[in-house]
């Protein structure tokens, strides 16, 4: 791929995955403040007779398999005071060539309106043409039958305000139908209130491929309970279009002034940069046979294009190693007495496998007076160019916090040799709300903290200090092998649980070209500890010449689903 281009579309990707994320800390449990809400332009109603009015609410003008699809859906409303029956008239669309085709109604259709009601009546067609077919105008018609010649009679004609739907490749050109990223907006000929605004938009990499997810806060301002109705966002590049699904697949039910978290998937190439959002409502046309049986048919409509370039405003906010997150309140991963902060947060190199390791070390506190689950929140990283990266979870932690204590779990990340490190974004992520994908909760630009210098080093909540060491080595069956004796002086935080969970240190040792001599574990907690004062160790592994100079990393361990995590405490040479 051409640098420059490849260079874009990273760019564009870490923006879009950080859309929204600045303003967690303003997440709160308060009203939402007043705020534009966006509606399409309804149309207009039409006298249908001295009762009923009619309005269409959408129309469709598609290729199918077997021609050209065309659909009309209108709202049929009652001014009487008594039920009135919707007359058989026939529903025609004329195109701009002059050709009427008439439209089949619905199996579904109401045969009656209730008074001071509306009701949705759908009509469907499917011609043999595969030409570019433009409609003008829908019209109805009663048809009297019974005399000969028939007697036609044009009741009301509509013409076509705006351009009807063209399936996928449509392109939303009406004014106030056009969106801004963070725009609210109801959905259009809905008897529903409830408005959405796009809130965090965010691109997965999972085993069936790339999948951008988006999430929309619904807010339900009416006083009564309201059910989200069936509408779906699709992506759009600037060459493709891409299918989104709902991932909650149950019903939504939103009480009065309650607000709850809906999310989309759109899975699409890897390389894919959506540039807007288009929202689609359903339809539905039912068929009867002759059987009496009848078949549903189901169609989208557009009915709003979101832009996507006003997100690059937003981005992460600045950290302080040790700080308390802020994190979406809307979110019940972290409980509100649950104080979560980045304490440690350190790379450095592996020339062995030739990338970079982080590792992040999360302290979780417990403010209140009685035992917290350990929430299972994930981790990932955003790098300057865009890339993200996943953590590997500590695989085992505490499973519960005590009261006024924490307890520390750790992620270890894998990045490229090549990255700086440079203004990473850690993401905190939701994994179960909308599972399988995740969430961001929270997002924050940390610093790395400086590499290992000196004889003194953190492992929190322990703070170490090498105050003398040597290595000695024994000769025995013609090879050697080494013992170390360490004077140290262990400080520990004693508000921070330790158990068996906890991460060991790992001493390695090297010979003057970088080859491993030996290793060995040590624990922090239990049997053969490491203690204040002198600790003597023995390193598994030998070798058939003394080596000398030596060179002695410290690492600390813990391990991960993708095996052991490591991160460099100290060096040091003799």
């Amino acid at each position: 791929m051409n640098k420059k281009l490849k260079k874009t579309i990273v760019s564009i990707a870490l923006t879009a995955s950080l859309m929204n994320v600045c303003s967690y800390a303003a997440w709160a449990d308060e009203p939402v403040p007043a705020k534009i809400v966006k509606s399409a332009a309804s149309a207009q109603y039409y006298n249908l007779t001295d009762k009923l009015d009619v309005q269409i609410t959408s129309m469709l003008n598609e290729r199918a398999d077997s021609g050209t699809r065309i659909g009309v859906t209108i709202k049929m409303r009652n001014n009487g005071t008594s039920v009135t029956r919707v007359p058989d008239y026939e529903l025609r669309v004329t195109t701009s060539d002059n050709v009427t085709y008439t439209l089949q109604p619905s199996a579904a259709n109401v045969k009656s309106v209730q008074p001071k009601t509306e009701a949705q009546l759908s009509y469907l067609a499917v011609i043999d043409r595969t030409d570019d077919v433009q409609l003008n105008d829908v019209s109805w018609i009663d048809v009297d039958y019974y005399v000969y010649p028939k007697k036609e009679t044009l009741i009301v004609s509509a013409p076509v305000a705006t351009s009807p739907w063209k399936g996928s490749d449509s392109v939303i050109s009406d004014e106030n139908a056009l969106l801004k990223w963070s725009d609210t907006f109801t959905l259009p000929y809905s008897d529903s209130k409830i408005e959405y605004t796009p809130t965090g938009i965010h691109k997965e990499l999972t085993d069936k491929g790339t999948v951008y997810v988006v999430q929309l806060i619904a807010v339900n301002p009416s006083d009564k309970r309201e059910t989200v109705p069936s509408f779906t966002l699709d992506g759009k590049s600037k060459t493709k279009n891409f299918a989104g699904k709902r991932v909650e697949q149950d019903a939504i039910v939103i009480e009065s002034k309650e607000q709850k978290y809906i999310h989309f998937a759109i899975p699409t190439d890897q390389d894919t940069l959506l540039t807007s959002l288009n929202v689609l409502t359903s339809e539905t046309f039912a068929s009867a046979s002759a059987t009496g049986a009848s078949s549903a048919v189901q169609y989208q409509v557009g009915r709003y294009n979101i832009a996507l370039e006003n997100a690059l405003k937003n981005g992460a906010l600045p950290y302080t190693l040790g700080q308390a997150m802020a994190f979406d309140s809307r979110s019940d991963l972290i409980h509100p007495d649950l104080q979560v902060s980045l304490v440690e947060f350190t790379m450095d190199k592996n020339d062995e496998e030739g990338s970079q390791k982080v590792t992040g070390k999360f302290l979780l506190k417990n403010k209140s007076d009685r035992p917290m689950t350990v929430p299972n929140f994930d981790v990932s990283l955003l790098s300057t160019d865009g890339y993200e990266y996943s953590g590997a979870r500590q695989k085992t932690v505490a499973a519960s916090i005590l009261p006024n204590s924490g307890v520390i779990v750790n992620f270890g990340f894998t990045l490229p040799s090549t990255e700086s490190g440079q203004n990473l974004t850690v993401k905190v992520q939701d994994a179960v709300t909308a599972a399988p994908y995740k969430t961001t909760i929270a997002a924050y630009s940390a610093p790395l903290q400086a590499p290992p210098k000196g004889d003194k080093f953190s492992m929190y909540p322990f703070d170490i200090t090498v105050e003398n060491w040597d290595i000695s080595y024994l000769f025995s069956n013609l090879m050697f092998s080494y013992k170390g004796k360490f004077i140290l002086d262990i400080k520990r935080q004693n508000e921070t649980q330790v158990d068996n969970n906890y991460s060991k240190l790992q001493f390695e040792l090297y010979d003057g070209i970088g080859r491993l001599v030996g290793t060995s574990t040590k624990a922090m907690i239990g049997q053969g500890r490491l203690v204040s004062g002198e600790n003597n160790i023995t390193f598994d592994g030998s070798s058939e010449q003394f080596e000398s100079p030596l060179r002695l990393k410290v690492f600390e361990i813990f391990p991960t689903a993708n095996g052991d995590a490591k991160r460099l405490l100290a060096e040091f040479e003799k």
